[in-house]
């Protein structure tokens, strides 16, 4: 759908979010997560992984406590452990918006996103093989459609559901098409995110070979983005889930709206398989399209929760594609990533980041950029470092962007 009726449309169908829930190496809430969020610290701790015959130190941020979850996770425990997150972040955006695991509406739809899907049922599937009795249920659990067939069959829903893989901005195209899916009357309801569980060790090589890890003598202190001593991303794990609903829709169940999903863009930059040009152009187009279907102007954004992945091309290819879409004032709009509270998710991390921009835009507080000591000069932009920062918040920008040019840019409103 082209920016001038989506535009349109969403004007005359304001979509609003009222739910959230999310599991994540900060906890498994909403208020764990931002507390984390606007401590500005890092999470992440080191494991081992066996690579190559042998160990190999990298720091990860994997949930905790999944048995002492808020939700009873019994009726996944045999699924693939993204879909156990999923559960846990979905059932908790329910409740919050006034739903329950047992009670949702008809027309309910569900839009996952995710990178690697279902990977340790994948590398359950392979090794396998050479045993005597093979699993049937791997047939089914080793699909990527298992984390949102999974959390339809639970909540009996029939509305539209499918899982998106966009690489990192995979829980960001989620997100959009379920807004979309509301704006041409297919659901009344729509659970949109994203999960991932990738800390095997067949992704943490994927990762170091592509040389995108970062190294440092913490692992709390490994993530630091947009720093000039920075030297790659920390993989994580984690599950976030939105409500979306009409604007109407909402106001006829008496449902208190959270924030607006006030603009989206998607697009491709076609830049190879890491997907992003050193100009940032996939980008900016991302973001243009998200203030156009949103009715937007560049001084209607007060923040941007940055992709901010620490890597060497990925920061200043972002950064320079922020001042190219808000010139001057680029240098002046507040920034953060917040990749070293929660880790790199992956396809869930756009997910996660909207439910701490939800946050922000509710608390009127920019979260700071954890480990950010030194901002490099190439990232010519108002990175927010130390502490948290007041401000006055209308609209919040929050980008990711992925391997094959994969470009999300997700914009909230406030209520």
């Amino acid at each position: 759908m082209t920016a001038a009726p989506l535009a349109t449309l969403l004007r005359e169908c304001p979509i609003v979010i009222t739910g959230m829930g999310c599991s994540s190496a900060a906890g498994h809430s909403v208020d764990q997560l931002w507390a984390a969020a606007v401590r500005g610290a890092g999470t992440a701790q080191w494991e081992d992984f066996e690579i190559g015959g042998r160990p190999v130190r990298q720091a990860v941020c994997r949930v905790a406590g999944i048995e002492n979850a808020p939700v009873d996770v019994r009726p996944v425990r045999r699924r693939d452990r993204s879909v156990i997150l999923a559960w846990i972040a979905a059932a908790l955006a329910l409740r919050q918006a006034g739903y329950s695991e047992d009670r949702c509406p008809i027309q309910l739809g569900v839009l996952a996103g995710s990178s690697r899907g279902p990977l340790g049922k994948t590398a359950e599937a392979f090794s396998r093989v050479v045993a005597s009795r093979y699993p049937p249920s791997l047939a089914a659990d080793a699909t990527f459609a298992v984390i949102s067939g999974a959390l339809a069959q639970l909540l009996g829903v029939r509305g539209p559901s499918s899982t998106v893989s966009a690489t990192c901005a995979s829980a960001g195209f989620a997100i959009a098409q379920a807004a979309e899916q509301i704006l041409l009357g297919k659901a009344d309801v729509m659970l949109a995110g994203g999960s991932d569980a990738p800390l095997y060790p067949a992704a943490i090589a994927q990762l170091g070979s592509a040389g995108v890890l970062g190294l440092a003598d913490a692992a709390a202190e490994t993530c630091r983005p947009f720093d000039r001593h920075r030297s790659g991303l920390v993989p994580g794990e984690g599950s976030a889930f939105l409500v979306l609903e009409s604007a109407s829709h909402a106001r006829s169940r008496g449902a208190q709206p959270l924030a607006r999903l006030a603009g989206w863009g998607t697009c491709v930059d076609c830049a190879g398989r890491a997907g992003v040009s050193e100009s940032g152009a996939g980008m900016v187009d991302a973001m243009e399209r998200a203030m156009a279907a949103g009715s937007l102007n560049p001084a209607d954004v007060d923040h941007i929760n940055t992709h901010g992945t620490a890597t060497r091309l990925n920061d200043p290819a972002e950064a320079r594609a922020i001042r190219r879409v808000f010139a001057e004032r680029g240098a002046i709009l507040p920034c953060s990533s917040t990749k070293p509270v929660t880790g790199h998710c992956l396809g869930a991390t756009p997910a996660l980041e909207a439910v701490i921009c939800v946050e922000a835009l509710r608390r009127q507080i920019v979260p700071p950029t954890a480990n950010c000591r030194e901002v490099d000069p190439e990232c010519a932009i108002d990175v927010v470092t130390g502490a948290a920062r007041p401000a006055r918040l209308r609209h919040v920008m929050s980008n990711a962007l992925g391997f094959w040019g994969c470009h999300s840019s997700l914009i909230f409103g406030s209520v």
